[in-house]
This record gives structure tokens, C-alpha cells and sequence, in this order.
């Protein structure tokens, strides 16, 4: 590898990370100390796009953190660029500025990877840049019962698995509109159920577009709680179609695809 401004003594740092990410995570195709784009002044000392659709850019410092990437990070999170940005540093720094130096990348998403003799050691992992902004929602004023799943599946968002997080709230709804339809099966709670008799189908083991179909068309909403109405099971069903484009995440038992 050929570098122009690296210091020559953070060159076989900066190949102990390309060498990590080949072989640990299948990103190859480094970029050497090129710009990233025309409205952002910054070259790390190296990048490499993934499968995943976001890139990975690794600057290589004598210290954990560098104050000149704040304006990066906020760059990225500002135009929700999907970026994992990765300091690597030789070990041996003090321990006051490991402290200080991994404490702020922490903070602000940024990952830390420590080289010492060729072996890259994650200390923690990035962020994806575009996710640090992302509001979060006032659980309080979710059921109690709710708050918990939440809470996890605003993390796993901003961890860097977002379909995974979304996932966890998917699952939620449709287990939740799945014992609605037990309910309404286990009452009769149908429109012309005397001429045309309950629907037939399978609440727990049904497809959940389906299940949301008949609920939709045949539920006696006269029956249901007040905030059981038709326009929020219409909601609901529009979900089935949106969690089943996105990548799958191994379900509970009580969960099912659409």
C-alpha cells in the first residue's frame, strides 16, 4: 500500500485494519488518502464501500479520537449520510488519553479500533452516522407493557440494525392485533353473521395480511373498543406489506409472515 500523508511509523497500522476487514467482515477495495465527496474536505486515511449499502471510512491516528472529526460526524448526520466512521491507533497510548479518546468517539458514534503487532482489536464498534439524529419517543405515554420493547428496538435502530429494529415494533403490532382478532373470533363480533356465519380462518396461524383483511371487512366495530376503529386497522394492514419488503429477522413463536 501506497501512502502520501500518513506518517510512515501508522503505516502497518493502517494494513493491520485493511487486513482485518478483509478477512474479518469481507470489505476489501480500500481507497488510499482520497477525498470522500466535493462539499466535504476530508480524505480518511482509508474507505471502502459494502454489501450493506453503507461505506466504511478508517482514519489512522496516533491517539483515539481527533477533535477535526466533529465536523465530520456532524456533516454526515446532517445530510443522513450512511457512514461507519473508525479511528485506529496503535496500542500504547496513555491510559488518560485512551480514557479521554474512546469516551468521545463513543459518544458521537464513532468506532475505535486498536492495532498492536498486525492484530486489530475492536474496542467498540461504529455507528452508522445517518442514525445518531434520530428521535427518540416518549415512551411514557405508551402502556407499560410496551415501554420495555421500545426502548430495545430504538437501540437495535441505532446500533446499526434498522431493520432489525423495526422488526422488534412489527412484531409487536401484529401479535397485538392478532389477539384483537382472537377476541372478535372467540365473541362473534362479525357484520351479517346471522346470514353469512363467522368467516372461517385462523387467527394465530393465518397470514397477518390476511387476518387484517377479514378483520377489516367484517368486524362489527359497534362491538369493538372505542379505539378499535376501521382507518386504524387500515393502518395496520398497510404495515404487513412494509415489514415483509424488509430484511427478515428471526421471529418469536407467535410471530408469522404475511
Amino acid at each position: 500500500m501506497t501512502f502520501r500523508v500518513l506518517p510512515s511509523q501508522l503505516h502497518a497500522v493502517a494494513e493491520g485494519v485493511v487486513h482485518f476487514f478483509q478477512h474479518d467482515r469481507g470489505i476489501s477495495k480500500f481507497k488510499i488518502e482520497e477525498p470522500v465527496s466535493n462539499d466535504l474536505g476530508y480524505r480518511p486515511t482509508l474507505q471502502a464501500p459494502t454489501s450493506e449499502f453503507y461505506d466504511v471510512w478508517v482514519e489512522v491516528s496516533e491517539a483515539p479520537y481527533l477533535s477535526s472529526l466533529d465536523s465530520v460526524v456532524l456533516h454526515c448526520m446532517k445530510n443522513c449520510l450512511p457512514i461507519r466512521l473508525y479511528v485506529a491507533f496503535p496500542a500504547g497510548v496513555s491510559s488518560t488519553e485512551y480514557k479521554k479518546g474512546t469516551d468521545e468517539a463513543r459518544a458521537k458514534g464513532v468506532g475505535i479500533l486498536e492495532v498492536s503487532a498486525g492484530k486489530c482489536t475492536v474496542i467498540h464498534e461504529a455507528l452508522l452516522l445517518s442514525l445518531l439524529g434520530t428521535r427518540s419517543e416518549d415512551r411514557s405515554l405508551f402502556p407499560p407493557r410496551y415501554r420495555s420493547v421500545l426502548s430495545t428496538a430504538e437501540a437495535t435502530f441505532k446500533n446499526g440494525d434498522p431493520a432489525k429494529g423495526c422488526s422488534l415494533v412489527y412484531d409487536e403490532i401484529e401479535s397485538l392485533s392478532r389477539r384483537l382478532a382472537k377476541k372478535i373470533q372467540a365473541n362473534n363480533w362479525w357484520t351479517h353473521a346471522s346470514t353469512q356465519g363467522p368467516p372461517a380462518f385462523d387467527p394465530e396461524r393465518g397470514s397477518w395480511a390476511s387476518v387484517m383483511d377479514i378483520l377489516i371487512s367484517r368486524a362489527n366495530f359497534n362491538s369493538l373498543p372505542p379505539k378499535a376503529k376501521k382507518n386504524l386497522l387500515m393502518r395496520v394492514a398497510a404495515l404487513t406489506e412494509v415489514r415483509n419488503d424488509r430484511p427478515q429477522t428471526k421471529k418469536s413463536s407467535s410471530s408469522h409472515q404475511t
